[in-house]
Protein backbone atom coordinates (compact mmCIF):
# COMPACT_ATOMS: atom_id res chain seq x y z
CA UNK A 1 0.00 0.00 0.00
CA UNK A 2 1.68 3.37 -0.98
CA UNK A 3 -0.53 6.54 -0.13
CA UNK A 4 0.52 9.96 -1.95
CA UNK A 5 -0.44 13.41 -0.76
CA UNK A 6 -2.36 15.26 -3.51
CA UNK A 7 -3.46 18.70 -1.75
CA UNK A 8 -2.60 21.10 0.07
CA UNK A 9 -4.38 24.18 2.01
CA UNK A 10 -2.88 26.68 5.16
CA UNK A 11 -3.37 29.57 6.86
CA UNK A 12 -0.91 30.61 10.06
CA UNK A 13 0.32 33.25 11.44
CA UNK A 14 2.98 32.86 8.07
CA UNK A 15 0.29 34.41 6.32
CA UNK A 16 -3.11 33.13 4.09
CA UNK A 17 -2.98 30.16 2.09
CA UNK A 18 -0.02 28.03 0.64
CA UNK A 19 2.00 31.05 -1.56
CA UNK A 20 2.28 33.68 1.79
CA UNK A 21 3.40 30.78 4.04
CA UNK A 22 5.91 29.03 1.77
CA UNK A 23 7.47 32.08 1.13
CA UNK A 24 7.39 33.20 4.86
CA UNK A 25 8.89 30.06 5.75
CA UNK A 26 11.88 29.88 3.39
CA UNK A 27 12.80 33.74 4.43
CA UNK A 28 13.31 32.95 8.49
CA UNK A 29 11.40 35.22 9.74
CA UNK A 30 9.29 35.36 12.71
CA UNK A 31 5.98 36.26 12.65
CA UNK A 32 5.17 36.14 16.45
CA UNK A 33 4.34 39.38 18.17
CA UNK A 34 1.84 41.23 20.17
CA UNK A 35 -1.69 40.33 19.29
CA UNK A 36 -3.88 43.13 17.40
CA UNK A 37 -6.91 41.46 16.54
CA UNK A 38 -7.63 40.04 19.39
CA UNK A 39 -7.21 42.49 21.55
CA UNK A 40 -8.48 40.87 25.69
CA UNK A 41 -5.28 38.38 25.07
CA UNK A 42 -2.93 39.46 27.68
CA UNK A 43 -0.38 41.68 25.26
CA UNK A 44 3.03 40.78 27.37
CA UNK A 45 2.77 37.19 25.62
CA UNK A 46 3.97 37.14 21.69
CA UNK A 47 2.00 34.98 19.83
CA UNK A 48 1.58 33.43 15.87
CA UNK A 49 -2.02 35.30 15.55
CA UNK A 50 -3.32 35.01 12.05
CA UNK A 51 -4.06 38.36 10.35
CA UNK A 52 -7.82 37.79 9.66
CA UNK A 53 -10.26 39.38 11.58
CA UNK A 54 -13.00 37.51 13.70
CA UNK A 55 -16.64 37.14 12.26
CA UNK A 56 -19.87 35.95 13.59
CA UNK A 57 -18.56 32.11 13.74
CA UNK A 58 -16.38 30.41 15.64
CA UNK A 59 -12.51 31.43 14.60
CA UNK A 60 -11.73 27.43 14.57
CA UNK A 61 -14.32 27.45 11.71
CA UNK A 62 -13.15 30.25 10.38
CA UNK A 63 -9.34 29.47 10.16
CA UNK A 64 -10.40 25.47 9.52
CA UNK A 65 -13.06 26.70 6.40
CA UNK A 66 -10.01 28.90 4.53
CA UNK A 67 -7.71 26.05 4.85
CA UNK A 68 -10.10 23.15 3.98
CA UNK A 69 -10.96 25.39 0.41
CA UNK A 70 -7.70 25.85 -0.51
CA UNK A 71 -6.86 22.09 -0.25
CA UNK A 72 -9.88 20.55 -1.96
CA UNK A 73 -9.30 23.37 -4.67
CA UNK A 74 -5.98 22.69 -4.87
CA UNK A 75 -6.36 18.51 -5.58
CA UNK A 76 -7.89 18.69 -8.39
CA UNK A 77 -10.99 16.01 -7.27
CA UNK A 78 -13.98 16.52 -9.18
CA UNK A 79 -17.51 17.89 -7.36
CA UNK A 80 -18.45 14.04 -6.78
CA UNK A 81 -15.09 13.16 -5.72
CA UNK A 82 -15.16 15.71 -3.16
CA UNK A 83 -18.84 15.17 -1.79
CA UNK A 84 -17.40 11.55 -1.04
CA UNK A 85 -14.53 12.67 1.29
CA UNK A 86 -14.26 11.76 4.93
CA UNK A 87 -13.04 14.49 6.67
CA UNK A 88 -10.52 13.68 10.00
CA UNK A 89 -10.52 16.79 11.56
CA UNK A 90 -7.88 17.60 14.57
CA UNK A 91 -9.36 19.95 17.31
CA UNK A 92 -9.06 20.54 21.03
CA UNK A 93 -10.84 24.24 22.07
CA UNK A 94 -13.54 23.54 19.56
CA UNK A 95 -15.62 27.05 19.76
CA UNK A 96 -14.20 28.41 22.92
CA UNK A 97 -13.67 31.83 21.47
CA UNK A 98 -17.37 31.60 21.17
CA UNK A 99 -18.34 30.34 24.76
CA UNK A 100 -15.63 32.29 26.68
CA UNK A 101 -17.49 35.83 25.20
CA UNK A 102 -20.71 34.65 26.45
CA UNK A 103 -20.04 32.70 29.63
CA UNK A 104 -19.65 35.93 32.40
CA UNK A 105 -23.56 36.80 31.14
CA UNK A 106 -24.31 33.33 31.44
CA UNK A 107 -22.88 33.18 35.26
CA UNK A 108 -25.15 36.43 35.87
CA UNK A 109 -28.36 34.83 34.57
CA UNK A 110 -28.28 36.22 31.19
CA UNK A 111 -29.08 33.35 28.83
CA UNK A 112 -29.44 35.02 25.58
CA UNK A 113 -26.89 33.44 23.41
CA UNK A 114 -27.26 30.43 25.10
CA UNK A 115 -27.71 28.15 21.78
CA UNK A 116 -24.30 28.55 20.99
CA UNK A 117 -22.87 26.32 23.81
CA UNK A 118 -23.14 23.51 21.64
CA UNK A 119 -19.77 25.01 19.85
CA UNK A 120 -18.24 23.79 22.78
CA UNK A 121 -18.23 20.38 21.43
CA UNK A 122 -15.12 19.83 19.37
CA UNK A 123 -17.19 17.48 16.79
CA UNK A 124 -19.23 20.71 16.25
CA UNK A 125 -15.95 22.42 14.45
CA UNK A 126 -15.51 19.53 12.34
CA UNK A 127 -19.36 18.65 10.99
CA UNK A 128 -19.27 22.14 10.74
CA UNK A 129 -16.60 22.00 7.71
CA UNK A 130 -17.94 19.05 6.78
CA UNK A 131 -21.17 20.79 6.07
CA UNK A 132 -20.06 24.11 4.34
CA UNK A 133 -18.03 22.06 2.05
CA UNK A 134 -20.98 18.75 1.32
CA UNK A 135 -18.27 16.46 2.62
CA UNK A 136 -19.61 12.74 3.21
CA UNK A 137 -19.02 12.43 6.68
CA UNK A 138 -16.40 13.27 9.58
CA UNK A 139 -14.46 11.80 12.43
CA UNK A 140 -12.70 14.53 15.11
CA UNK A 141 -9.39 13.54 16.97
CA UNK A 142 -8.86 15.51 19.95
CA UNK A 143 -5.32 14.45 21.15
CA UNK A 144 -3.91 18.22 22.47
CA UNK A 145 -1.30 19.15 20.35
CA UNK A 146 -0.72 16.01 18.61
CA UNK A 147 -4.26 15.66 16.90
CA UNK A 148 -3.71 16.61 13.95
CA UNK A 149 -0.83 14.24 13.45
CA UNK A 150 -3.23 11.27 14.37
CA UNK A 151 -5.76 12.52 12.11
CA UNK A 152 -3.47 12.12 9.17
CA UNK A 153 -2.83 8.87 10.78
CA UNK A 154 -6.78 7.63 11.01
CA UNK A 155 -6.70 8.85 7.76
CA UNK A 156 -4.01 6.38 6.92
CA UNK A 157 -5.88 3.62 8.69
CA UNK A 158 -9.13 4.18 6.59
CA UNK A 159 -7.47 3.40 3.34
CA UNK A 160 -4.91 1.19 4.47
CA UNK A 161 -7.90 -1.06 5.44
CA UNK A 162 -9.74 -0.55 2.16
CA UNK A 163 -12.58 1.30 3.35
CA UNK A 164 -11.72 4.57 1.66
CA UNK A 165 -9.37 5.54 -1.63
CA UNK A 166 -8.45 9.02 -0.23
CA UNK A 167 -9.88 11.29 2.82
CA UNK A 168 -9.00 14.91 3.95
CA UNK A 169 -6.88 15.29 6.95
CA UNK A 170 -5.57 17.87 9.23
CA UNK A 171 -6.94 20.11 11.96
CA UNK A 172 -7.52 23.66 13.02
CA UNK A 173 -6.81 25.86 16.41
CA UNK A 174 -7.47 29.19 17.14
CA UNK A 175 -6.00 31.72 20.14
CA UNK A 176 -8.45 31.96 23.11
CA UNK A 177 -8.22 33.47 26.49
CA UNK A 178 -9.20 29.96 28.07
CA UNK A 179 -5.92 28.84 25.72
CA UNK A 180 -3.45 31.24 26.27
CA UNK A 181 -3.96 31.23 30.23
CA UNK A 182 -4.25 27.80 30.91
CA UNK A 183 -0.91 27.44 29.36
CA UNK A 184 0.51 30.44 31.29
CA UNK A 185 -0.93 29.16 34.65
CA UNK A 186 1.65 26.14 33.83
CA UNK A 187 4.78 28.67 33.82
CA UNK A 188 5.52 28.09 30.07
CA UNK A 189 4.87 30.76 27.87
CA UNK A 190 7.55 33.33 27.44
CA UNK A 191 7.70 36.97 26.96
CA UNK A 192 9.97 36.44 23.91
CA UNK A 193 9.54 34.79 20.98
CA UNK A 194 10.71 31.23 21.40
CA UNK A 195 14.12 29.77 21.31
CA UNK A 196 13.55 26.18 20.44
CA UNK A 197 16.44 23.99 21.27
CA UNK A 198 18.74 26.77 22.54
CA UNK A 199 20.32 26.69 26.03
CA UNK A 200 18.65 29.94 27.06
CA UNK A 201 15.03 28.79 26.31
CA UNK A 202 12.42 29.88 28.59
CA UNK A 203 9.17 28.64 26.96
CA UNK A 204 6.41 28.33 24.27
CA UNK A 205 4.67 31.41 22.04
CA UNK A 206 0.73 29.98 21.19
CA UNK A 207 -0.20 30.56 18.20
CA UNK A 208 -3.05 29.49 15.88
CA UNK A 209 -3.98 28.34 12.67
CA UNK A 210 -5.05 25.61 10.57
CA UNK A 211 -3.60 23.29 7.52
CA UNK A 212 -5.51 20.09 5.71
CA UNK A 213 -3.76 17.38 3.13
CA UNK A 214 -5.83 14.90 0.85
CA UNK A 215 -4.40 11.18 1.19
CA UNK A 216 -4.86 9.05 -1.52
CA UNK A 217 -3.91 6.03 -2.41
CA UNK A 218 -1.10 6.14 -4.97
CA UNK A 219 -2.80 4.22 -7.67
CA UNK A 220 -5.60 6.69 -7.58
CA UNK A 221 -3.64 9.53 -7.59
CA UNK A 222 -1.91 8.33 -10.66
CA UNK A 223 -5.30 6.98 -12.85
CA UNK A 224 -6.10 10.49 -12.31
CA UNK A 225 -2.62 12.22 -13.37
CA UNK A 226 -2.88 13.96 -10.11
CA UNK A 227 0.00 16.40 -8.88
CA UNK A 228 2.09 14.37 -5.66
CA UNK A 229 3.72 16.52 -3.28
CA UNK A 230 5.22 13.49 -1.45
CA UNK A 231 4.16 10.35 0.05
CA UNK A 232 3.11 9.27 3.55
CA UNK A 233 5.63 6.35 3.81
CA UNK A 234 4.83 5.58 8.14
CA UNK A 235 3.02 6.70 11.28
CA UNK A 236 3.00 5.75 14.81
CA UNK A 237 1.44 7.23 17.81
CA UNK A 238 2.59 5.91 21.11
CA UNK A 239 2.05 7.12 24.51
CA UNK A 240 4.55 8.17 27.73
CA UNK A 241 2.34 7.17 29.81
CA UNK A 242 3.91 9.49 32.43
CA UNK A 243 2.54 12.85 33.55
CA UNK A 244 -0.27 14.73 31.87
CA UNK A 245 2.08 17.42 30.96
CA UNK A 246 5.84 16.60 31.15
CA UNK A 247 7.27 14.26 28.90
CA UNK A 248 9.25 11.17 31.11
CA UNK A 249 12.90 12.27 31.39
CA UNK A 250 14.56 8.97 28.72
CA UNK A 251 11.35 10.65 26.27
CA UNK A 252 9.97 6.97 25.55
CA UNK A 253 6.94 8.03 23.95
CA UNK A 254 8.66 10.54 21.63
CA UNK A 255 11.34 7.43 21.03
CA UNK A 256 8.54 4.80 20.35
CA UNK A 257 6.65 7.02 17.96
CA UNK A 258 9.80 7.80 16.05
CA UNK A 259 11.00 3.96 15.72
CA UNK A 260 7.11 2.34 15.27
CA UNK A 261 6.85 4.68 12.24
CA UNK A 262 9.91 3.89 10.65
CA UNK A 263 9.20 0.58 11.27
CA UNK A 264 6.29 0.60 9.30
CA UNK A 265 8.20 2.66 6.52
CA UNK A 266 10.71 -0.22 6.58
CA UNK A 267 13.34 2.66 6.41
CA UNK A 268 16.37 2.93 8.84
CA UNK A 269 18.02 5.68 10.50
CA UNK A 270 20.25 6.29 7.96
CA UNK A 271 17.50 6.99 5.42
CA UNK A 272 16.31 10.20 7.21
CA UNK A 273 17.44 13.55 6.09
CA UNK A 274 15.60 15.68 8.11
CA UNK A 275 13.64 15.70 11.37
CA UNK A 276 11.04 18.49 11.84
CA UNK A 277 10.90 18.53 15.61
CA UNK A 278 8.13 19.18 17.93
CA UNK A 279 10.60 21.69 19.37
CA UNK A 280 8.11 23.88 21.77
CA UNK A 281 11.19 25.75 23.82
CA UNK A 282 10.26 24.41 27.29
CA UNK A 283 12.96 22.93 29.26
CA UNK A 284 11.20 19.92 29.90
CA UNK A 285 9.75 19.24 26.45
CA UNK A 286 13.08 19.83 24.05
CA UNK A 287 15.47 17.85 26.59
CA UNK A 288 13.23 15.46 26.06
CA UNK A 289 12.66 15.08 22.64
CA UNK A 290 16.44 15.50 21.97
CA UNK A 291 17.15 12.56 24.24
CA UNK A 292 14.71 10.26 22.21
CA UNK A 293 16.72 11.07 19.08
CA UNK A 294 19.55 10.11 20.67
CA UNK A 295 18.29 6.89 21.62
CA UNK A 296 17.35 5.96 18.23
CA UNK A 297 19.64 8.01 15.30
CA UNK A 298 22.78 7.64 18.00
CA UNK A 299 24.58 10.62 19.99
CA UNK A 300 26.44 11.42 16.92
CA UNK A 301 23.77 11.96 14.73
CA UNK A 302 24.15 14.07 10.99
CA UNK A 303 19.98 13.86 10.49
CA UNK A 304 19.32 18.07 9.69
CA UNK A 305 17.10 19.02 12.78
CA UNK A 306 14.35 21.90 12.99
CA UNK A 307 11.66 23.96 15.03
CA UNK A 308 9.15 26.18 13.42
CA UNK A 309 7.46 27.24 15.95
CA UNK A 310 9.66 30.22 16.49
CA UNK A 311 8.06 31.58 13.39
CA UNK A 312 4.66 30.22 13.69
CA UNK A 313 3.92 30.10 17.33
CA UNK A 314 2.53 26.82 18.59
CA UNK A 315 -0.59 25.84 16.80
CA UNK A 316 -1.09 23.22 19.50
CA UNK A 317 -4.14 20.98 17.80
CA UNK A 318 -3.38 22.07 14.01
CA UNK A 319 0.52 21.85 14.63
CA UNK A 320 0.77 18.64 13.27
CA UNK A 321 -0.55 19.21 9.52
CA UNK A 322 0.96 22.60 9.71
CA UNK A 323 4.74 21.14 10.00
CA UNK A 324 3.74 18.24 7.69
CA UNK A 325 3.45 20.66 4.95
CA UNK A 326 6.22 22.94 5.94
CA UNK A 327 8.07 19.11 5.97
CA UNK A 328 7.31 18.65 2.78
CA UNK A 329 8.51 21.84 1.56
CA UNK A 330 12.15 21.53 3.37
CA UNK A 331 12.20 18.23 1.51
CA UNK A 332 11.55 20.20 -1.82
CA UNK A 333 14.12 23.09 -0.99
CA UNK A 334 16.81 21.30 0.10
CA UNK A 335 16.47 17.81 -1.53
CA UNK A 336 15.76 15.44 1.30
CA UNK A 337 14.44 12.40 0.12
CA UNK A 338 13.16 11.50 3.71
CA UNK A 339 11.93 13.16 6.65
CA UNK A 340 10.32 12.35 9.99
CA UNK A 341 7.98 15.03 11.89
CA UNK A 342 6.79 15.24 15.01
CA UNK A 343 3.83 16.29 17.49
CA UNK A 344 3.55 15.46 20.80
CA UNK A 345 1.00 16.56 23.05
CA UNK A 346 -0.42 16.85 26.99
CA UNK A 347 -0.49 13.42 28.49
CA UNK A 348 2.75 12.00 26.95
CA UNK A 349 0.66 11.59 23.45
CA UNK A 350 2.95 11.47 21.35
CA UNK A 351 2.93 10.89 17.48
CA UNK A 352 5.29 10.89 14.45
CA UNK A 353 5.28 10.69 10.59
CA UNK A 354 7.76 9.53 8.02
CA UNK A 355 7.06 11.75 4.59
CA UNK A 356 8.86 10.80 1.35
CA UNK A 357 10.09 11.93 -2.14
CA UNK A 358 9.19 8.93 -3.62
CA UNK A 359 6.73 6.41 -3.31
CA UNK A 360 6.89 3.97 -0.22
CA UNK A 361 5.28 0.89 0.39
CA UNK A 362 3.72 0.67 3.71
CA UNK A 363 5.25 -2.17 5.57
CA UNK A 364 3.57 -4.14 9.02
CA UNK A 365 -0.23 -4.48 7.73
CA UNK A 366 -1.75 -7.15 7.65
CA UNK A 367 -5.41 -8.18 6.87
CA UNK A 368 -7.23 -9.69 10.50
CA UNK A 369 -10.56 -10.16 10.27
CA UNK A 370 -11.55 -12.23 13.41
CA UNK A 371 -12.08 -10.22 16.21
CA UNK A 372 -13.19 -10.79 19.92
CA UNK A 373 -15.15 -8.01 21.06
CA UNK A 374 -16.12 -8.03 25.17
CA UNK A 375 -19.23 -7.31 26.75
CA UNK A 376 -19.39 -3.48 27.85
CA UNK A 377 -18.48 -2.75 31.68
CA UNK A 378 -19.86 -0.18 33.12
CA UNK A 379 -19.11 1.21 37.04
CA UNK A 380 -21.11 -0.23 39.48
CA UNK A 381 -20.88 0.20 43.89
CA UNK A 382 -18.60 -2.90 44.11
CA UNK A 383 -15.77 -1.55 42.20
CA UNK A 384 -13.10 0.79 44.08
CA UNK A 385 -9.81 2.54 42.58
CA UNK A 386 -7.93 2.73 46.22
CA UNK A 387 -5.92 -0.38 44.57
CA UNK A 388 -4.69 1.59 41.48
CA UNK A 389 -4.21 5.12 42.17
CA UNK A 390 -3.25 7.34 45.80
CA UNK A 391 -5.95 9.02 47.89
CA UNK A 392 -3.51 12.02 46.58
CA UNK A 393 -4.69 11.39 42.79
CA UNK A 394 -7.67 10.35 43.38
CA UNK A 395 -8.38 14.06 45.23
CA UNK A 396 -7.15 15.52 41.47
CA UNK A 397 -9.64 13.62 39.45
CA UNK A 398 -12.79 13.88 38.90
CA UNK A 399 -15.99 11.43 40.51
CA UNK A 400 -16.31 10.41 37.09
CA UNK A 401 -12.88 9.82 35.93
CA UNK A 402 -12.26 7.60 38.87
CA UNK A 403 -15.52 5.53 37.92
CA UNK A 404 -13.80 5.01 34.15
CA UNK A 405 -10.52 3.70 35.89
CA UNK A 406 -12.29 1.30 38.14
CA UNK A 407 -14.93 0.26 34.88
CA UNK A 408 -11.67 -0.27 32.52
CA UNK A 409 -9.57 -2.09 35.53
CA UNK A 410 -12.60 -4.70 35.50
CA UNK A 411 -12.99 -5.31 32.06
CA UNK A 412 -8.60 -5.69 31.60
CA UNK A 413 -9.27 -8.36 34.65
CA UNK A 414 -12.40 -10.03 33.05
CA UNK A 415 -10.58 -10.36 29.81
CA UNK A 416 -7.08 -12.19 31.49
CA UNK A 417 -5.25 -8.23 30.85
CA UNK A 418 -2.80 -6.65 32.65
CA UNK A 419 -2.94 -3.82 30.25
CA UNK A 420 -3.84 -3.21 26.59
CA UNK A 421 -1.72 -2.67 23.59
CA UNK A 422 -3.87 0.50 22.90
CA UNK A 423 -6.26 2.93 24.87
CA UNK A 424 -9.15 3.91 22.17
CA UNK A 425 -11.46 6.07 24.02
CA UNK A 426 -14.64 8.51 22.62
CA UNK A 427 -16.16 11.38 24.25
CA UNK A 428 -18.59 14.21 23.86
CA UNK A 429 -17.82 16.84 25.81
CA UNK A 430 -14.16 15.91 27.29
CA UNK A 431 -13.24 16.77 30.83
CA UNK A 432 -15.88 19.17 31.02
CA UNK A 433 -16.51 19.72 34.80
CA UNK A 434 -12.98 21.55 34.74
CA UNK A 435 -13.76 23.25 31.87
CA UNK A 436 -16.58 24.78 33.48
CA UNK A 437 -14.88 25.54 36.56
CA UNK A 438 -12.54 26.90 34.77
CA UNK A 439 -14.66 29.37 32.67
CA UNK A 440 -16.09 30.37 36.06
CA UNK A 441 -12.68 31.80 36.81
CA UNK A 442 -11.99 33.63 34.15
CA UNK A 443 -15.58 35.00 34.60
CA UNK A 444 -15.17 36.29 37.73
CA UNK A 445 -11.12 36.84 37.73
CA UNK A 446 -10.58 37.55 34.46
CA UNK A 447 -6.90 36.47 33.36
CA UNK A 448 -5.66 35.75 35.96
CA UNK A 449 -5.53 33.22 39.02
CA UNK A 450 -6.08 30.17 35.92
CA UNK A 451 -5.50 26.71 37.85
CA UNK A 452 -2.92 24.67 36.26
CA UNK A 453 -3.94 21.40 37.51
CA UNK A 454 -7.67 21.97 36.11
CA UNK A 455 -6.42 23.16 33.02
CA UNK A 456 -3.75 19.67 32.98
CA UNK A 457 -7.15 17.56 33.26
CA UNK A 458 -9.42 19.82 31.14
CA UNK A 459 -8.31 18.58 27.41
CA UNK A 460 -10.31 15.79 25.78
CA UNK A 461 -7.73 13.03 26.02
CA UNK A 462 -6.92 13.69 29.71
CA UNK A 463 -8.95 10.92 30.34
CA UNK A 464 -7.57 8.13 27.95
CA UNK A 465 -3.51 9.43 29.38
CA UNK A 466 -4.81 9.05 32.66
CA UNK A 467 -5.79 5.27 31.68
CA UNK A 468 -2.48 5.20 30.25
CA UNK A 469 -0.75 6.03 33.44
CA UNK A 470 -2.68 3.88 35.63
CA UNK A 471 -2.19 0.78 33.55
CA UNK A 472 1.21 1.57 32.41
CA UNK A 473 -0.05 1.53 28.76
CA UNK A 474 2.84 2.85 26.50
CA UNK A 475 1.06 1.90 23.11
CA UNK A 476 -0.97 3.73 21.18
CA UNK A 477 -3.52 6.26 22.36
CA UNK A 478 -6.31 8.06 21.05
CA UNK A 479 -9.08 10.40 21.87
CA UNK A 480 -12.20 10.91 19.12
CA UNK A 481 -15.03 13.04 19.87
CA UNK A 482 -18.95 11.99 19.19
CA UNK A 483 -22.16 12.43 20.40
CA UNK A 484 -23.98 10.04 18.91
CA UNK A 485 -22.78 7.01 20.10
CA UNK A 486 -19.46 7.36 21.58
CA UNK A 487 -18.49 3.51 22.31
CA UNK A 488 -19.61 2.41 18.78
CA UNK A 489 -17.13 5.24 17.45
CA UNK A 490 -14.30 3.85 19.68
CA UNK A 491 -15.11 0.22 18.61
CA UNK A 492 -14.78 1.26 14.93
CA UNK A 493 -11.26 3.04 15.39
CA UNK A 494 -10.04 -0.02 17.29
CA UNK A 495 -11.18 -2.46 15.08
CA UNK A 496 -9.38 -0.23 11.88
CA UNK A 497 -6.13 -0.54 14.34
CA UNK A 498 -6.41 -4.00 14.76
CA UNK A 499 -7.14 -4.99 11.28
CA UNK A 500 -4.22 -2.83 10.04
CA UNK A 501 -1.84 -4.63 12.14
CA UNK A 502 -0.69 -1.88 14.27
CA UNK A 503 -2.32 -3.44 17.46
CA UNK A 504 -3.10 -6.79 18.49
CA UNK A 505 -5.91 -5.30 21.24
CA UNK A 506 -7.22 -2.22 22.71
CA UNK A 507 -9.23 -1.02 25.78
CA UNK A 508 -12.01 0.63 24.17
CA UNK A 509 -14.13 3.41 26.50
CA UNK A 510 -16.79 5.93 26.30
CA UNK A 511 -16.60 8.94 29.02
CA UNK A 512 -19.28 11.75 29.34
CA UNK A 513 -19.06 13.42 32.53
CA UNK A 514 -21.24 15.97 34.05
CA UNK A 515 -22.69 17.82 36.77
CA UNK A 516 -25.03 20.15 38.21
CA UNK A 517 -23.87 23.19 36.86
CA UNK A 518 -22.99 21.76 33.22
CA UNK A 519 -26.09 20.05 33.12
CA UNK A 520 -28.06 23.35 34.18
CA UNK A 521 -26.79 24.80 31.26
CA UNK A 522 -27.11 22.45 28.63
CA UNK A 523 -31.00 22.12 30.06
CA UNK A 524 -31.16 25.67 29.18
CA UNK A 525 -29.89 25.39 25.61
CA UNK A 526 -32.39 21.97 25.71
CA UNK A 527 -29.35 19.62 24.60
CA UNK A 528 -29.80 16.26 26.35
CA UNK A 529 -26.15 14.96 27.62
CA UNK A 530 -26.36 12.15 30.60
CA UNK A 531 -23.27 10.77 32.48
CA UNK A 532 -21.42 7.61 30.49
CA UNK A 533 -18.84 5.11 31.47
CA UNK A 534 -18.50 2.12 29.63
CA UNK A 535 -15.31 0.01 28.55
CA UNK A 536 -14.59 -3.15 26.72
CA UNK A 537 -12.01 -4.95 25.41
CA UNK A 538 -11.61 -5.71 21.47
CA UNK A 539 -8.69 -8.08 20.32
CA UNK A 540 -7.52 -9.98 17.43
CA UNK A 541 -8.62 -13.86 17.80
Amino acid sequence: MQIAITGIGIVSALGIGVADNRRNLLSGKSFVKAPKILTTIHKEWPVGEVSISNTDVSRNVLLGGIALKECLADSGLSEEQIQALHLVNGTTVGGMDVIEKHYANWSKGDFSNIACIEQLEADWTSKSLAKQFSLSDSTTISTACSSALNAIIYGASLICTGITKRVVVGGTEALTKFHLNGFASLGIVSEKVCRPFAPDRDGINLGEGAAYLILEEATEAATRDAHIYGYLAGYANSCDAYHQTASSPDGDGAYNAMHNALSISGLTINDINYINAHGTATQNNDECELRAIERLFGKDYKVALESTKNLTGHTTSASGSIEAIFTLWRMEERGYNYALCNAFGFGGNDSSIVLAKQPVSLCGTSSIENLYVSQEYEFDDSLSVNDLISPMQARRMTPSLCKLIAASHKALKQEGLTKPDAIVLCTEWGCIVQTVSLLEQLAEHGEKDFSPTQFMNSTHNAAACTLARVFNCKGLNTTLVDSNDPIAKAEMQAKLLIRSGVIKNALVCAFNETDDKWQSLLNKAGIKSTQLIKSKIIKAK
